[in-house]
């Protein structure tokens, strides 16, 4: 089920192929095709979600993994093809399930090359799954670089005035923490040292993260230039996720490509592959290297804080609506981060909690902007101001946002803050009180945001813009495809606002899990 729902988006790029080699002209359908592929891993999804036992643990075998599929790739290298997921990678099934269907919604604002366009989005989509189900390092690593050229042509190619900019500089930051990412793979592949077994044939050198995780690297002593091997290892690792994050000083390449790139793939990438990074972190630096996790949470904690506090004055700052949008994404992935580093139960079930939700409200947020710059082409704050009187709904559904944004109790983002202040508190009571600063400045970028852009009085002028000319002068409101992509998404971050337990019961073995592999007696470091 697994391999259905990942490589099933690849016949939308088997179709393209085929589109373009029989000269087809009418390339709607192959949007309405991706939509429908899209539409098909939902429901898959929600079968995983419906069939996925919640008091599975690793004491019941497969080491807490559900849906297992299992076999050898590239014999002469013992890579296996291996994957499944546990209470940590299910949320996040789901979440790439939906918010790839929102974003080919979304997509219906892309007119040029479609053909090229949703061939790259399918294939962005089956790499955005891999990662999050893959069980081999090896197969990790490729889903995880499968997503890079997708995403650097979908911003390149299809994004705004300064794309190509934004592309390249996405491109090189990725592909930096790939370098070291890849180093770290290599060195836990080199140095496993016991005798596994790939197919019935015995071998020292694995790639397999369960197996992987059994082993006791901070006991085997290895140093590398002098200093203990687990821990430039797992700052290898770090790094690589870190950019993905992204967490300062490693973000500037996320407004900029936030900012150029069309409104479907910014949905993606802050509801998805942000999110990426931590998960990286808790599947391979806290299951792996759980000494060299204890050594670095601090480190971990403190650069969170730093997110939360830089993400939101930067905010505060912007007058691009998206660009707003962009650095409190930065700022919220700092909750994530700081929940990491709090290495408690409670704090790693919030770093989940934070990233789904998350990734729903921001990806509600980018379409959003989508709405407004689809209409009169700029995001520029301060160029609006009265809205609400023309477009009422679309009013509501911004400030519906931004209130979840902010953590409004009773809608899902308020979930994650609080579970990360329960979590880290006890262990960093400083770190903690500056990151409640940053909640109070979150509050107020968002409501100058919606003060400035949707109260007061409207601007006549805009009854004379040329893009509103079609309209008789008068912003249209919210039509049914831009609903059918933004309703879904404001039903769970209410329903997950005041009824957390379908998403916290799904996590909860899982967290428990990881708490116990980064908890257990180690050597010290």
């Amino acid at each position: 089920m697994l391999s259905i729902l990942t490589f099933l988006p690849l016949l939308g790029v088997v179709a393209v192929f085929v589109a373009h080699l029989l000269r087809y002209k009418d390339d709607r359908k192959l949007r309405l095709l991706t939509v429908v592929l899209m539409g098909v891993n939902l429901v898959l999804a929600g079968w995983l979600y419906a069939q996925f036992d919640r008091s599975f643990t690793r004491a019941d075998g497969n080491d807490g993994y559900q849906f297992i599929e299992h076999g050898v790739w590239i014999r002469s290298l013992n890579v296996e093809y291996f994957v499944g997921v546990d209470g940590v990678s299910i949320s996040m099934v789901l979440l790439t399930a939906l918010i790839s269907f929102v974003g080919a919604l979304a997509s219906y604002s892309v007119h040029d090359q479609l053909k090229g366009y949703f061939a790259m989005y399918n294939l962005l989509v089956t790499g955005m799954f891999g990662v999050f189900i893959a069980l081999d390092l090896f197969l990790f690593f490729v889903f995880w670089e499968v997503m890079l050229l997708p995403m650097y042509f979908l911003i390149g190619i299809w994004g705004g005035p300064r794309r190509e900019y934004a592309a390249i500089k996405f491109f090189l930051y990725t592909l930096a923490g790939s370098v070291f990412m890849l180093l770290a793979f290599i060195w836990f592949y080199l140095n496993a040292g016991h005798t596994y077994l790939v197919d019935g044939q015995a071998t020292e050198r694995i790639f397999s993260i369960p197996e992987l995780s059994r082993v006791a690297w901070a006991a085997q002593g290895l140093e590398i230039l002098g200093v203990a091997a687990v821990k430039v290892v797992w700052i290898w690792l770090f790094l690589g996720f870190a950019i993905k994050i992204p967490m300062f000083p490693f973000h500037t390449w996320l407004p900029d490509a936030h900012v150029e790139a069309p409104t479907a793939i910014s949905v993606i990438l802050a509801g998805v592959l942000l999110k990426m990074g931590t998960y990286g972190i808790l599947r391979i630096n806290f299951t792996l290297l759980p000494e060299a996790t204890q050594w670095a949470a601090p480190a971990m904690a403190a650069f969170g804080v730093i997110n939360i506090l830089y993400g939101a004055f930067c905010a505060m700052a912007q007058s691009d609506l998206k660009k707003l949008v962009a650095y409190s994404s930065v700022s919220h992935m700092g909750f994530a981060l700081l929940a990491l580093g709090a290495m408690t139960p409670q704090g790693i079930q919030a770093c989940l909690v934070q990233m789904f939700n998350h990734g729903l409200i921001t990806a509600m947020l980018f379409t959003l902007v989508g709405v407004v710059y689809d209409r009169v082409h700029t995001r520029d704050i301060d160029k609006f101001g009265g809205l609400a009187s023309e477009m009422p709904l679309y009013t509501a559904f911004v400030g519906f946002a931004f209130m979840a944004s902010l953590g409004l109790p009773g809608l899902s983002g308020f979930w994650g803050e609080a579970m990360t202040f329960i979590g880290a508190f006890a262990r960093y009571r400083a770190l903690t009180i500056l990151a409640a600063v940053g909640v109070v400045i979150t509050a107020a970028y968002h409501l100058w945001a919606l003060q400035r852009m949707f109260l007061g009085t409207f601007r006549a002028s805009w009854r004379q813009s040329k893009y509103l000319e079609p309209f008789g002068g008068k912003f249209p409101e919210i039509n049914g495809r831009e609903l059918a992509s933004i309703a879904p998404l404001a039903a769970l971050v209410l329903l997950l606002g005041f009824w957390p337990r379908p998403l916290l019961s799904l996590i909860d073995r899982g967290a428990l899990e990881v708490h116990r592999l980064v908890d257990r007696p180690g050597p010290s470091q």
